[in-house]
């Protein structure tokens, strides 16, 4: 980690920010644009600029490289470790917490002791600089975009971001002249896609001219025609390669795969070159040079292709002879002719094969090039006056491609649907429904024909028919599907040579029963956040349905289940009512769906952790903190000890040395810790679910993966040193976690801790959700519904996997 301070005017401003290497590190996270990026570890006196639209430069010096070795860095964790841990003790019983009112989202940044609530408590939060405070500098050095109302400084900020999006184009297209690939793709990476953002949103508040669209365009087509130049590139090296050693049919392959990238690079080069025409016409800035470059690339590529396709084959022409124009599914397209080289030659072939209308049609060829094929249009319009037929060599063969064009009257020609009976007596929620369809015309199959398909108001999936004129059609079981529900297939498009009246299939239906589950937490005074999950119970995940929530039977709230079935929302509290004397309630209504109704109950859990009936009996003895901020410092304590094993056995530290510092970790710990076990994972997940209502997503996935982690690392008995990848493989191989949710856990905490990148709210409160369900499979991580009693259940801590 890296320390920094403000430089102006030959002088060190106090205030200062932190980075990790490559992370962005600004003074003022509000701040729209980027700011100064850390590349190298360990360069005291190094400063670098930090650009800003809207005042002048912020200089920033490198006061302290964190990167030494070992023990510099073990002695860093240690301090910061035992400061997190023991922070929550520390605000109670100081009463700072609990006194201090909590800060405003509206409020701004200051330069004074501003607190954040981490995931473990308050922590003194980083110093923000305002636009009146004093500083070494003259000038506003930032100011948040949100309260730029003038649109001028919306304009000059809107240009500043097109020149940030219109630099990584050139540096882009200037790698990829110089086949730097990888580069040119990075360069359009992340931090493109940042600036992109930024650039629509403030397009739309100034009613821009429509450059976002085309800088969207660039970001994809442009990284699409690296691939396709890159591997050109390659295909060509080994092109080059098997005419060295003499494999003449290998070489044609590649020749004609070389052609195929040549086409695919002209489409998505042309392409590129009208956006940065357009871009340019409508910003400020100029993509000529970038156009010159992309140009160049492609000209090369076709100058490549055009040698290569004259070295390795044989230029043919096709002629046709008279044939009948008018032409329709039972009345086919018969075209006769010869297929020879430039030189008059026949073609040595026994078969061809020709592209005619979106279909491929083989023929024979005699020995002296002379053809016949038949061709039924099927799916081209009506409304067709001429077709190309194109002749396909093999990919081995010496011949180039040709084609001719011919004059055509197209029929239409109406032909018969059918659906199969499906297979199941009756089908529920999430069920897979599988029917044939079969398309034909007075018994002959219509094949290669596009077909649309639904099933209840939802899109099904349906290939094109295949040559026996026949579709697989497959659709799950929508909520919204009753006892009527039917699946239906029509022709995908209209106006084409081929219809059909669509056709329509009853599906046999059957209700199912749900599961709803409930937690309420209190977050702050009298907010309450109300979640759970709703499933069937089978256990399919019941996604997209409302389920009400009530506070003593007064409904206050409506919200919607995710894709995995869970639903979060936040109340408060109606007036009269106390945490301590409130139930909440949820309810599904299952009217109108293939599902049950169901309900669920539970008591608040309080913000230290009790239930509304155990709300101030002394539980915590009367001391100045709550037991469970003591587990966090005994859990902190362990795991500032694991953190230290690990990073001494990587950097070469002997046997010895890392069992010392792990040992010593565990002496801290030794107080029997297995009666507290399921006590400190519920306060795991419940502080992760704190950060989450904090709008801290990354601290919620860390935090609750850590309470995964103690629950599960006793039952699998795991190392404390193994990695969470090597953590979550032997958890699955000891059975004591299902592979899918454990891994994308596991994947998003890599995210959340490693990647500098934020996690977005859904995705956290998805995760958190996750890793209640893996520290209690059976429940979700819930307690127990008013079904099963009184409702205590919902106050009972999390336990860990049997």
């Amino acid at each position: 980690m890296f320390v920094l301070e403000r430089a102006a005017a030959g002088r060190a401003d106090p205030r200062i920010c932190r980075a990790f290497p490559g992370q962005i590190g600004p003074l003022n996270p509000a701040l729209i644009h980027r700011s100064l990026r850390i590349t190298r570890p360990g360069a005291p006196g190094r400063v670098g600029e930090c650009q800003n639209p809207l005042g002048p430069p912020v200089w920033l010096r490198v006061v302290r490289g964190e990167s030494g070795g070992p023990v510099r860095l073990l002695w860093t964790m240690l301090v910061v470790g035992c400061l997190v841990a023991t922070a929550p003790v520390a605000a109670v019983s100081t009463g700072a917490a609990a006194d201090a009112p909590a800060p405003s989202a509206d409020a701004p940044a200051s330069l004074g002791t501003v607190d954040r609530v981490s995931a473990f408590g308050p922590t003194p939060g980083p110093l923000q600089q305002t636009a009146n405070a004093t500083n070494n500098s003259t000038g506003v050095l930032h100011e948040n975009p949100d309260e730029v109302d003038d649109e001028n400084e919306l304009d000059r900020l809107l240009s500043y971001l097109s020149g940030e999006l219109n630099g990584d184009i050139g540096a882009s297209t200037l790698q990829l002249s110089q086949g730097e690939y990888a580069a040119a793709k990075a360069a359009l990476g992340d931090d493109y896609d940042d600036s992109l953002g930024k650039y629509i949103d403030v397009e739309g508040e100034v009613g821009g001219d429509g450059a976002g669209g085309e800088y969207q365009t660039v970001s994809e087509t442009q990284r699409e025609y690296v691939d396709t130049v890159s591997e050109f590139r390659e295909t060509r090296r080994e092109y080059e390669a098997a005419r060295r050693t003499g494999n003449d049919e290998r070489a044609r392959e590649l020749a004609r795969e070389l052609t195929r990238l040549a086409e695919d690079g002209e489409t998505q080069s042309d392409r590129l070159l009208e956006a940065f025409d357009v871009i340019s016409n409508r910003t400020d800035g100029d993509l000529a040079e970038s156009s010159a470059q992309i140009a160049d690339v492609q000209a090369n590529v076709s100058e490549q292709r055009d040698e290569i396709v004259s070295r390795e084959f044989v230029a043919t022409s096709l002629t046709v002879a008279d044939y009948d124009r008018n032409i329709s599914f039972t009345d086919p397209l018969v075209l006769s002719g010869s297929l020879v080289a430039d030189n008059g030659t026949p073609v040595e072939t026994a078969t061809a094969r020709f592209a005619v209308g979106g279909q491929t049609v083989q023929s024979a060829v005699a020995p002296d090039g002379s053809f016949e094929l038949t061709y039924r249009p099927t799916r081209i319009p009506v409304s067709t006056e001429s077709l190309t037929v194109r002749y396909l060599p093999d990919d081995a063969s010496m011949y180039q491609a040709t084609e001719r064009v011919v004059p055509v009257a197209v029929s239409r020609v109406n032909a018969t649907a059918r659906l199969s009976e499906p297979s199941a007596p009756a089908y529920g929620y999430a069920d897979a429904v599988s029917v044939r369809a079969t398309v034909s015309v007075n018994g002959t199959p219509v094949s290669n024909y596009p077909v649309s398909a639904s099933f209840a108001g939802s899109s099904a999936t349906a290939p094109a028919t295949n040559e026996s004129g026949a579709s697989a059609v497959s659709a799950t079981v929508p909520a919204t599907a009753t006892d009527t529900a039917s699946i239906r297939i029509a022709p995908d498009g209209d106006g084409r040579a081929v219809a059909f009246a669509p056709a329509t299939i009853a599906v046999p239906l059957e209700t199912e029963g749900t599961t709803l589950d409930v937690r309420a937490r209190e977050t702050a005074d009298r907010t309450v956040v109300v979640e759970g999950r709703l499933e069937t119970d089978e256990g399919e995940a019941v996604s997209g349905q409302s389920v009400a929530v009530s506070v003593n039977e007064r409904e206050v709230a409506v919200t919607t289940t995710g894709e995995s079935g869970a639903y979060r929302t936040t109340i408060d509290l109606p007036s009269g009512v106390t945490t301590e004397n409130a139930t909440v309630s949820v309810a599904f209504d299952g009217e109108g769906t293939n599902l049950e109704s169901s309900d669920a109950m539970a008591s608040i859990r309080l913000s230290n952790g009790a239930t509304g009936d155990e709300a101030g009996n002394g539980a915590s003895g009367g001391l100045p903190f709550d037991p469970l901020d003591l587990a966090w410092v005994v859990a902190g304590t362990a795991v500032v000890g694991l953190v230290a094993a690990v990073l001494l056995r990587r950097n070469g530290a002997d046997d010895a040395g890392a069992a010392t510092v792990a040992e010593s970790a565990a002496t801290e710990s030794d107080e029997p810790a297995e009666p507290e076990q399921a006590t400190t994972e519920a306060s795991a997940l419940d502080s992760a679910a704190d950060a989450l209502d904090a709008g801290r997503p990354n601290d919620a996935v860390v935090v609750a993966y850590a309470g995964v982690r103690q629950s599960l690392g006793a039952a699998a008995d795991v190392d404390d040193a193994a990695t969470h990848w090597e953590f979550c493989d032997r958890c699955v191989d000891a059975g004591v976690a299902p592979a899918d949710p454990l891994e994308s856990l596991t994947a998003g905490y890599e995210r959340a801790a490693y990647s500098g990148l934020s996690v977005s709210d859904a995705d956290a409160a998805e995760l958190v959700e996750t890793a209640h369900s893996l520290v209690a499979p059976d429940e979700s991580g819930a307690p127990e519904s008013a079904d099963s009693g009184d409702g205590a259940g919902a106050s009972e801590p999390v336990g860990p996997v049997e």
